[in-house]
């Protein structure tokens, strides 16, 4: 579907959930919680059909889609993981990714997500 451009907002301003196709995020050594938990459901609950997770933290990329549930019980229905090296499988964007190229944090302990 289509929107109409007066629906966009200024720079600066909130976007509308639903004119939201994909949210990446980067886990950095102290976000992983947010990251992989509060952002998801977050996004979930705007109905943001998926929400990229890239990890230098453990070398992978998580790519939860099809959300569910209200408020602070939302999440999303899949969840693909890819290891950084192998390409990223389309999903509901149809999109493959790359991530031969994509490096990982050294000397950072690990965490234990998603």
């Amino acid at each position: 579907m289509g929107w109409p451009s007066s629906s966009y907002p200024g720079s600066g301003r909130l976007l509308p959930s639903q004119l939201i196709t994909l949210v990446v995020e980067v886990v950095s050594r102290t976000s992983a919680d947010r990251d992989y938990v509060a952002k998801r459901s977050i996004h979930a609950a705007g109905r943001v059909p998926a929400c990229l997770v890239v990890d230098p933290v453990v070398g992978q990329c998580v790519l939860p889609a099809i959300p569910v549930g209200e408020g602070d019980d939302a999440d999303h229905r899949a969840q693909r993981v890819t290891k950084f090296g192998e390409p990223l499988p389309p999903g509901p964007l149809g999109i493959e990714l790359d991530t031969g190229d994509f490096g990982t944090f050294q000397g950072v302990r690990p965490h234990r997500r998603p």
